[in-house]
């Protein structure tokens, strides 16, 4: 399985497309719609799932075109249906227009998916928002805004909690150490370096 990152022009955010054989995923399609769609008709992938880490307007602001052009479900967690839903909450009011989305599948911790013989694990980790999620296929582990290396995400913002983050924290310092991080800003880490390195989980 290949991972790529994309890295959006306008807010840094990092956007992961997941390819094997001719199928593909991406995670939080952020501001580059043109240069995700370069990509699938480049390469002639078929995207079969949106996952979204959290509901953030510069983590969704393609998802609306995506599934549009390529009829591809979107996936979120079932606590961030409001905050999609409202650009005031998701933030995109301050960002580059209003996005208002619908999800079509709400997930939790025991729903089940998969890209291709990977599954898919949804690790709820409330904090960054509501209804914040980390992404686990394979060796690989998705955490959007609530790790990044040697840093967490921020919980000042509408949803957030900071007490919500700590024990959020606490469950991600239970995963293998060997799982490459891939968050939604900035660059990748391992979990047994964030234990070593990062102040909030040593």
């Amino acid at each position: 399985m290949e991972v790529l990152k994309i890295e959006t022009r306008r807010l840094i955010e990092n956007i992961y497309i997941l390819i094997e054989g001719d199928g593909a995923i991406i995670i939080d399609p952020g501001y580059e719609f043109d240069a995700l769609v370069d990509l699938i008709e480049n390469r002639d992938l078929k995207l079969e799932k949106i996952l979204l880490t959290h509901g953030h307007g510069d983590h969704i602001a393609s998802c609306e075109k995506l599934r549009a052009k390529y009829n591809t479900p979107i996936y979120a967690h079932e606590k961030e249906k409001e905050l999609l839903l409202n650009p005031n909450l998701n933030l995109s009011s301050t960002m580059y227009g209003d996005i208002s989305l619908e999800a079509d599948f709400y997930v939790n911790e025991d729903t089940e998916a998969y890209f291709n013989e990977h599954k898919i694990e949804f690790i709820y980790t409330p904090g960054h928002t509501i209804g914040s999620q980390c992404i686990k296929i394979g060796e690989n582990l998705f955490t959007g805004d609530t790790l990044f290396r040697n840093s967490i995400g921020r919980t000042d913002l509408p949803t957030s909690s900071s007490e919500d983050m700590k024990n959020s924290l606490e469950k991600i310092k239970l995963l293998d150490d060997d799982l490459i991080v891939y968050p939604g800003h900035n660059s990748s880490s391992t979990i047994g370096d964030e234990k070593k390195y990062n102040q909030f989980l040593i």
